[in-house]
């Protein structure tokens, strides 16, 4: 049984680090403990914190509290969980196999692979033009926006949300900058699809899920965190400007 409770809050664990709402956590958590043979489950969960408590049969209650500190948004991670959960609900695999996916995700985490980072690019370069940008000035962002998502996947580890937002902002704006003469670009358009890299809409999104789902205390704090996020993005472009940057 023990092992089985790892289990659950393994994969508990890895929803949250990964940017999933509320409600899923929880229903995957109840929905695991039900197909490993726990008579009653109950699951709190917050973006810094999970707590589980599961009865097995024989009336023994196995409580444990987990925190949860950093992590990055990763959609696949999500629905890869999402489906072993389902899985083994259904008896399709044993638990012994959903141990050993749910290590292989939690040591891959994040791929820092060039092609992340290009598509990344491909993005900043596509708001660019979006925002009324010519087709060099969206060069321009695509290429500025992979250097800075190359800058930031180096501070994944060490460096909060915030930090990293504020850092990969002044990069952007400052490459911005320095070239922006030699091309004639719009820098204010240019910047824009840049950092648009840094841009929290996952966790946006997530934030109004949860407050539509009455998941006010993770609903309120991810809303926090995204106008924080939003904030030092505007800060490291704007310290740049300051400075003569444009």
């Amino acid at each position: 049984m023990e092992e089985l409770v790892g289990l659950i809050l393994t994969a508990g664990e890895l929803l949250l680090t990964c940017g999933a709402e509320m409600s899923r956590v929880e229903e995957t958590i109840e929905r695991m403990g039900s197909a490993a043979g726990f008579v009653q489950v109950e699951s709190y969960a917050t973006p810094t914190g999970l707590f589980v408590s599961l009865h097995d049969p024989a009336g023994r209650v196995y409580t444990r509290v987990k925190r949860i500190r950093g992590g990055q948004s990763n959609i696949a991670v999500i629905a890869e969980v999402n489906a072993l959960s389902r899985a083994f609900s259904a008896g399709e695999i044993s638990a012994d196999q959903v141990r050993q996916a749910l290590e292989r995700l939690r040591q891959e985490g994040v791929p820092e692979s060039l092609a992340r980072q290009l598509i990344g690019g491909g993005g900043a370069l596509a708001f660019a033009v979006m925002m009324g940008g010519t087709w060099l000035e969206g060069l321009v962002a695509g290429v500025v926006g992979t250097v800075v998502l190359m800058v930031v996947s180096r501070m994944e580890r060490r460096f909060p949300r915030v930090i990293q937002a504020a850092v990969g902002a002044i990069v952007a704006a400052f490459l911005v900058a320095t070239v922006g003469p030699y091309f004639q670009l719009n820098v204010n358009v240019t910047i824009l699809g840049a950092v648009m890299v840094l841009a929290p809409g996952m966790v946006i999104t997530t934030a109004i899920r949860d407050l539509l789902g009455g998941e006010l205390v993770s609903g309120l704090s991810r809303s926090a965190e995204a106008l924080v996020i939003a904030v030092a993005i505007a800060t490291g472009v704007a310290v740049v400007l300051s400075l003569g940057g444009a």
